[in-house]
């Protein structure tokens, strides 16, 4: 018979007790994130000096071929787009012309007049919207002059191959393929793709190329080459044997030095794909890498002096929104974009009573750009902002009056300094407004509006390609 004391009593109790603890204390199994988050820095190749409203139209031009692609509607040709800079020069004071080579501009014009207006037998002129400008690239070139704004958006860095190779890639919302220069790249002026990192079987052990060629005509330059299999890895996911493009070539619009990515990562619908080939967020999502095929951004402002922007696949990041202000809307684009509708426009106090407008959301667009009844109303609450010839605005660079959108029956205020785009000139009090006027196609409709950074930069959103769904909420 055992026989105990108190003091074995006692002792048997307090290693119990102690046992006990112990197992409380272990820690649960750590479940897996949900989603995986990699950052986003801006892009931008803005190098050369020019006036406020020349900067501004180049932004517009870019902002009115995607929007014309968004919409299905035809596009600006060069010629439209080159005669509305030409313009902008022509309306600056005559000592700030000089910086332009206006003889230049008027050679081209003169080039793609014929180029538009010319027929041959079978045939008729074009004005595609993947219009491109490689034929007359040089005589643009010699203008001095960018056609358009080459304020590219955001980058991302992802790895390919057996070597892990690191690449810098745009993030563009609105297209859907990824592609990265191919060792032996060539650029269409029979020089090479640049200082950009390629790749190939002597970069990657896995490369495994298909021959199988495709080809891109983005708003802005084009690209072709053919499919391969390779390893690819983001924020830590590694997808085996992904499908995807390698370019063999490159219009000048990827291949100068001074452009900072090596080729482009599209985060937009599967059905915009040009390759044919699932894009990286639905592969990682059929592999179960990702619990949904949802992307989420929160764009970087320069003025917050702050790096951090982040793209999340897989969900949204709770610690860049405020959950009170979520809003998950339908999206209403037919043609594979992201659009919701605004049930209210207020500026300042004032509410324009305005509840059937549209907006489309572009990573690649940095301007809010809507019909210019629109833009004037919304000016003529903001003071001290002018209207000039061309019916673009400007604001005083220290506006304080804020512009917001209601969405899902949530409000969403812009920042004043996202308004006040591009100094008009050094030293000039005036910015140029980054909300501008402009429309395309013959039956432009008044409810559409493109919005870039300038309404971007404000909100956390998310996209949902199963769903086809946009969520909205502000940032933290």
């Amino acid at each position: 018979m055992i026989r105990f004391n108190e003091h074995s009593v006692f002792s048997l109790l307090a290693f119990i007790l102690l046992l006990s603890s112990r197992v409380i204390a272990v820690p649960a199994a750590t479940p897996k994130p949900s989603f995986v988050s990699i950052p986003l820095t801006p892009a931008s190749n803005s190098s050369e000096e020019l006036q406020g409203p020349v900067v501004l139209q180049q932004h517009i031009n870019r902002g009115l071929r995607r929007l014309a692609r968004m919409t299905g509607r035809q596009s600006p040709s060069d010629y439209d787009l080159l005669s509305a800079i030409r313009n902008r020069i022509l309306n600056l004071p005559s000592g700030r012309r000089s910086h332009y080579k206006l003889d230049k501009i008027n050679e081209t014009l003169a080039a793609l007049h014929q180029r538009l207006h010319a027929k041959t037998p079978g045939s008729v002129a074009t004005r595609d919207e993947d219009s491109v400008l490689s034929t007359n690239a040089s005589s643009i070139h010699n203008t001095h002059l960018s056609i358009e704004a080459q304020d590219y958006g955001y980058m991302a860095q992802l790895k390919i191959g057996s070597n892990q190779t690191v690449f810098t890639l745009l993030v563009d919302s609105g297209s859907s393929d990824l592609w990265v220069p191919a060792e032996g790249c060539h650029g269409d002026d029979g020089g090479d793709c640049g200082p950009h990192t390629a790749l190939g079987p002597h970069v990657s052990k896995t490369f495994n190329a298909t021959k199988q060629p495709w080809s891109i005509n983005y708003v802005s330059g084009a690209v072709s080459g053919y499919l391969v299999r390779d390893d690819v890895t983001i924020a830590g996911l590694k997808m085996t044997a992904h499908e995807f493009g390698v370019a063999t070539n490159e219009t000048k619009d990827f291949t100068p030095d001074s452009i900072p990515f090596d080729g482009l990562l599209g985060t937009g619908k599967d059905t915009l794909s040009r390759q044919g080939v699932p894009t990286l967020l639905t592969s990682l999502y059929k592999a179960k890498r990702i619990s949904a095929p949802i992307i989420s951004y929160k764009l970087p402002r320069w003025a917050d002096f702050k790096n951090d922007g982040e793209m999340t696949l897989g969900g949204m990041d709770p610690q860049h929104y405020d959950p009170k202000t979520v809003v998950t809307m339908k999206n209403i684009n037919t043609f594979g974009y992201w659009a919701v509708d605004v049930g209210a426009v207020q500026i300042g106090s004032t509410d324009l009573k305005w509840s059937n407008r549209t907006i489309l959301m572009d990573t690649g667009t940095t301007l809010m750009i809507a019909p210019q009844a629109d833009v004037d109303a919304i000016h003529s609450h903001i003071p001290g902002s002018k209207r000039d010839d061309s019916g673009s605005w400007t604001v005083p660079c220290n506006m304080t009056t804020v512009l917001s959108l209601t969405i899902g029956g949530k409000k969403f205020p812009l920042d004043p300094r996202d308004i006040a785009f591009f100094q008009v000139e050094g030293g000039s009090p005036d910015c140029m407004s980054g909300i501008a006027a402009g429309g395309v196609g013959p039956f432009y409709q008044n409810n559409d509006w493109l919005v870039g950074d300038v309404f971007l930069k404000n909100v956390y959103f998310s996209t949902d390609d199963e769903k086809n769904t946009v969520t909205i909420a502000k940032q933290k």
